[in-house]
């Protein structure tokens, strides 16, 4: 493994000065600095080549494959200094035949990468933050006064099917020059039905095999109906962060609700079926499930509360006619605190429900589930304006969660481990503090299966205590108590770590520490206001 500096500035969390009873809190973190990163696999055509690659059509509106395509993996390109190593893949491709009114295309091509000893140790972090995917590209053929093509690369881990472990789709934009682009695991979105748990169980249980594909679709947009079309990629490098000793264990955090409906007194105001009068959909035709909504379920929640339940009748599936691919959702929205909506990075906000299933086929435990949210701002918030008064949708997010069962569980999965289904991340961190509507939807893709449901009609998801929440840093509130001419806070101690009291005589200035306070900590009343906030410390390592 190579191994190289990181420039990587460290951040240290500024306090938040909170008067009197208000105890919420910004830690100080301990030091966790990357001291350089440990390359895992590197393709660069010249001394580390996979020696394979692939390319690919697809297609509509036409009755076969009218596109060509040709691939070269290692080809010498002329902008290259021989001397510096000048292979790299070409990918050329033809869209002339799909220039007749309602055909379209997309196309794309693929190699291993190289590099890799091979042994699954060297993935030694389970935060995806800590992997650096990078690459060169270059395009040739763009339309004119088109600058940029709208490109698509896929990276993965393990081989195709149920063996990956994971595919990030990274969105890029390379021009008529070589350009540099990088990204992490954390970036980007999941793919082919991986997830952040089937990294983590991935890493654990060891897999084979690095790749990557580079999909373009509708290509014609940018390059136009002709063969004149290039693509061009070069190094690509995955590395992962290296530290100086093991990190700080993490400040606690305290949760504030953006969404919180538990179906009795904090209800939503509207749900809705998947599709209105109880159908389905299915990939390829035919049969089709039937998939509805019960708002307000009464006995079916948690401790026999009300609850929200989408059904399922998959029962016509049965008979020889149960398509390749079947799937549905339900949906509602509902009052919404929107005030925390303060930080533009998914990691920060996290789901919090309680879910369960009846209706599994004997023998089988549980289903994964899809919690699907919907950002929405004021109307025109996306520029340029779209001609209508709807909301504009920011980020559509699918997060998965696997192994629900037949007893109550309890889900906490952060977003930052959901993928884009439509809009962007780019939008939400852009917009963040303009969302005014969330709505939900739980969606199942698996209702086609007859290991894990059966064929009939009493299938069923309850969902109950869903909260969409903001993680902020903090300590517990402080409590204040008056006892004559004395005054009494006091405060819970954190799961880890400790607490210290610090005191100011204004509010944007409590940065006096009180040396050696303990809870209750009693303080003489005085003359002037006196404001106390807490401050977490990290353990000492």
């Amino acid at each position: 493994m190579n191994k190289k500096p990181l420039q990587r500035p460290s951040v240290t969390s500024l306090a938040l000065a909170c008067a009197c009873a208000v105890g919420f809190t910004t830690a100080v973190q301990a030091q966790h600095d990357p001291v350089g990163t440990n390359q895992i696999a590197l393709t660069d055509f010249d001394n580390f080549n996979p020696g394979w690659g692939y390319g690919y059509f697809y297609n509509w509106g036409t009755p076969s494959p009218e596109g060509t395509y040709t691939y070269t993996v290692r080809y010498e390109d002329p902008l290259l200094d021989p001397a510096n190593g000048p292979l790299v893949y070409q990918y050329t491709f033809d869209t002339t035949g799909y220039s007749v009114e309602g055909a379209g295309c997309g196309t794309g091509f693929g190699t291993g990468v190289a590099g890799w000893s091979g042994d699954p140790a060297e993935f030694n972090s389970l935060d995806p933050a800590d992997y650096i995917v990078s690459w060169d590209a270059r395009v040739e053929g763009l339309l004119p006064g088109q600058t940029t093509a709208n490109c698509e690369l896929q990276f993965r881990l393990g081989p195709d099917g149920a063996g990956r472990i994971l595919m990030k789709g990274y969105a890029y934009n390379p021009g008529s020059n070589w350009m540099h682009f990088v990204r992490t695991f954390e970036d980007g979105f999941y793919g082919e039905g991986t997830t952040y748990q089937t990294f983590t169980n991935g890493l654990a249980t060891g897999f084979a095999g690095i790749s990557f594909n580079q999909n373009q679709h509708e290509p014609y947009l940018q390059f136009g109906f002709d063969a004149d079309n290039a693509i061009y990629v070069d190094n690509i490098k995955l590395e992962v962060i290296q530290y100086a000793g093991p990190p700080p264990p993490p400040p606690p955090k305290v949760a504030l609700a953006v969404l919180d409906y538990n179906w009795d007194d904090k209800p939503i105001w509207w749900s809705w079926n998947a599709f209105p009068g109880g159908t389905g959909w299915v990939d390829g035709g035919g049969t089709r499930a039937y998939y509805w909504a019960i708002n307000d379920a009464p006995d079916e929640g948690v401790a026999g509360s009300k609850a929200y339940v989408m059904a399922m009748d998959n029962s016509l599936m049965a008979g020889g006619t149960t398509p390749g691919w079947a799937g549905g959702n339900t949906g509602g929205g509902g009052p919404g605190n929107y005030a925390p909506m303060t930080s533009p990075d998914l990691k920060d906000y996290r789901l919090n429900f309680a879910a369960r299933v009846d209706g599994l086929a004997e023998g089988r435990e549980d289903t994964p589930v899809t919690v699907q949210l919907h950002f929405r701002a004021p109307d025109d918030t996306l520029h340029p304006p779209d001609g209508n008064s709807d909301m504009d949708v920011l980020l559509v997010l699918n997060v998965d969660v696997s192994g629900v069962k037949s007893n109550w569980q309890t889900f906490m999965p952060l977003l930052k481990m959901g993928s884009v289904n439509s809009g962007s991340v780019a939008n939400f961190q852009t917009h963040h503090s303009q969302i005014s509507q969330i709505d939900f939807q739980f969606q199942i893709q698996n209702s086609h299966q007859e290991a894990v449901w059966g064929y009939d009609a009493d299938n069923r998801i309850v969902i109950d205590d869903f909260k969409l929440e903001r993680l902020v840093t903090g300590t517990p509130p402080l409590a204040v108590q008056s006892l004559g001419d004395k005054v009494v806070v006091s405060w819970a101690m954190p799961d880890t770590g400790s607490v210290k009291l610090l005191k100011g005589s204004s509010i944007t200035a409590v940065d006096t520490e009180v040396v050696g306070a303990t809870s209750p900590y009693t303080n003489a009343v005085s003359a002037g206001p006196l404001y106390f906030r807490t401050l977490w410390v990290p353990p000492t390592p």
